[in-house]
């Protein structure tokens, strides 16, 4: 693969992964989009642990089926490839990422107290 070639892959799966996310995101957060962390705010919301740390369980579950991958060269859910659970690790670290900014923004606009 030459680096144009690579490079051309690299749109390809974060624009798709980009499409896929906009989809998921109005199935788990609503067609108002008030709340695209919703998903992964009910962690915290039932007391299981925080939003980051929940983001990071499910990156964790992807990056594990990765591994069980690298193992055996197949998944035994064939209808989920590769290609899928790599976009959905690309969404959960932009999800992340942009939650982290969010919550940033949130304490950084809170006036300090006089």
């Amino acid at each position: 693969m030459t680096l144009k070639e690579y490079l051309e892959l690299h749109r390809r799966l974060c624009d798709e992964a980009r499409d896929l996310s906009a989809r998921k995101n109005h199935d788990y957060a609503g067609a108002d989009g008030r709340d695209p962390f919703a998903n992964f705010r009910s962690c915290e919301l039932l007391g299981v642990t925080t939003t980051t740390r929940g983001f990071l369980v499910r990156m964790t579950d992807k990056i594990r089926r990765i591994v069980e991958f690298s193992r055996s060269g197949t998944f035994a859910v064939t209808d989920e490839k590769l290609e899928d659970t790599i976009k959905d690790l690309i969404n959960y670290a932009c999800l992340l990422y942009a939650y982290e900014q969010a919550r940033k923004e949130s304490v950084d606009s809170v006036p300090a107290s006089e």
